[in-house]
């Protein structure tokens, strides 16, 4: 038996796990982090806190799974695409590490947009403009805020680039990756140097793009011994975690959407090819698949329930210390005790901007409707039905673009809650699938990139229709169908309303 070792970089939090040759889970383990959130924006972290997860992750994964590190072949990754780490010549941190939601660039990224054509940022870039979430970014706002930082950068990385680094002593990305960084040509698959150039990045302190899962070598002896692994392991560059979770999802052709409610509410649907007509409404991404696209809109996700439990839960928080029962169980419970459309209010989720159609930056989140009647199961059955809007109102334009989906397949940790399943898919009206190790949807699609470039499997496809199981199936009620299309509506009308005054 092989084995491949799964690294997935999240927003929070680090996962390893050890994947079979026969596609199962035999060892997992997550580390988590903090973040630390200021009022102007930043979103940030010591790298050490990375690296210290990381390492527990790795070693924590392999000692669960209890198999010899020589039968670990290969290991692959998996990361967000926009979380930056700006290093000098002796490869160490000049800054905290700037998370992916970091909004410090809003006046970089207009002040972007508007230097550049419309249509070059939308054939280039894939976007409709530049965002405070582009690495580019974030890179002209360090250099405009801290200049000697700028000045003494010698590489410009992303996380999962810098881990890239340390088991292999190389800076590499990979295409899918890039495609975020609002600096990539997404159509000839490079580096656009015009939007380099402007900014003043050289592209020497760059990683070297390759396609998606590509073995970009072995393991250094040094990290071997660091981390605990053979020194023969194969090290092989992964792809963004969306795409990632996308292969593990089995969301690896046209009629599939999947989608993930986790840090960020995120659905990806893979293409074959870029359309002509997108108006960059709509990002599209290199694919995690080589050779292929996805259209990727986003938008906060349950980091609002994760808000909701840590604030107003205290009780639900307490009985979990005593008796085990998961407060998000318990949380669970209240909405299902609480009527579709949860008597009238509704919850707009904008805690970090609006996704499309708005893509609002400055969006923030909203009750509306609250009465003395309302309670705590109204107040998170609101959010819940929040973010399944959300989700349909992105899926809705993807299907303008000719995007075709009849299931939609759930990851991530909101996909363990069977209230929010079902109102997504009443909301959704297209049954939602919950996939067989939900959690690890991500290291299972890294896993698959890195098996097949190791030969252990022949392409992506095969390995993703034989190990990805579906869980369990939530099929529309039809009975909630008129009620729901009333919420969706008012949801539409209260946005529309709203965002003249978001500032």
């Amino acid at each position: 038996m092989k084995y491949i070792l799964g690294i997935d970089i999240g927003t929070t939090a680090i996962k390893g796990a050890v994947i079979g040759e026969d596609g199962k889970i035999y060892g997992t383990q997550t580390s988590e982090y903090s973040l630390t959130t200021l009022s102007t924006g930043e979103v940030e972290a010591d790298l050490q806190l990375y690296i210290d997860a990381f390492t527990k992750s790795v070693k924590g994964a392999i000692t669960d799974a209890g198999v010899d590190t020589d039968k670990i072949t290969c290991v692959g990754f998996s990361s967000t695409a926009e979380t930056c780490v700006f290093l000098d010549e002796r490869n160490e941190p000049l800054c905290k590490v700037i998370a992916w939601m970091d909004t410090r660039a809003t006046r970089e990224a207009e002040y972007l947009t508007e230097h550049f054509e419309k249509k070059d940022i939308i054939q280039k870039v894939g976007f409709d403009g530049i965002y405070a979430i582009h690495p580019v970014s974030k890179i002209l706002a360090v250099k405009n805020k801290t200049p000697d930082i700028f000045e003494n950068t010698r590489m410009f990385a992303q996380i999962k680039d810098y881990f890239v680094y340390r088991l292999t002593g190389e800076y590499y990305t990979d295409d899918s990756t890039a495609s975020d960084h609002g600096f990539y040509d997404i159509r000839n698959r490079c580096y656009w140097t015009e939007m380099l150039d402007f900014v003043g990045i050289r592209e020497e302190y760059l990683p070297k793009i390759v396609p998606p899962g590509t073995e970009i070598g072995t393991i250094s002896s040094q990290a071997a011994m660091e981390f605990g692994l053979n020194p023969n392991t194969k090290i092989n560059v992964g792809a963004f975690d969306q795409g990632c979770g996308a292969i593990g999802a089995g969301n690896i052709r046209p009629g599939i959407a999947s989608e993930s409610s986790g840090s960020a509410l995120v659905t990806v649907t893979t293409i074959d090819a870029l359309n002509p007509d997108a108006t960059g409404d709509v990002p599209t991404l290199c694919s995690a698949i080589p050779g292929k696209y996805m259209y990727q809109p986003y938008c906060t996700g349950s980091i609002i329930v994760k808000w909701y439990r840590d604030t107003f839960c205290e009780k639900e928080k307490m009985i979990e210390k005593q008796t085990g029962v998961n407060a998000y169980t318990q949380m669970d419970e209240l909405v299902m005790s609480t009527r579709p459309g949860a008597d009238g209010l509704i919850m707009l989720p904008y805690f970090q901007g609006s996704g499309i159609p708005e893509l609002n930056e400055n969006a923030q989140g909203v009750y509306f409707g609250i009465t003395a009647t309302h309670t705590r199961g109204h107040f998170i059955r609101a959010i819940m039905e929040g973010l399944a809007i959300a989700l349909r109102r992105m899926l809705e334009c993807e299907q303008k673009l000719g995007a075709e989906m009849t299931e939609i397949r759930s990851l991530g940790g909101g996909s363990k809650s069977k209230a929010w399943c079902q109102i997504k898919a009443d909301i959704l009206g297209i049954p939602v699938k919950v996939i067989d190790n939900s959690e690890s949807t991500a290291c299972m699609g890294c896993a698959i990139l890195a098996g097949v470039a190791n030969g252990i499997w022949n392409s992506v496809e095969e390995a993703a229709e034989q190990f990805v199981s579906i869980k369990e199936t939530y099929e529309p009620n039809p009975d909630n169908r008129e009620l729901y299309e009333k919420v969706y509506n008012q949801y539409v009308e209260v946005t529309k309303a709203l965002n003249p005054v978001f500032k």
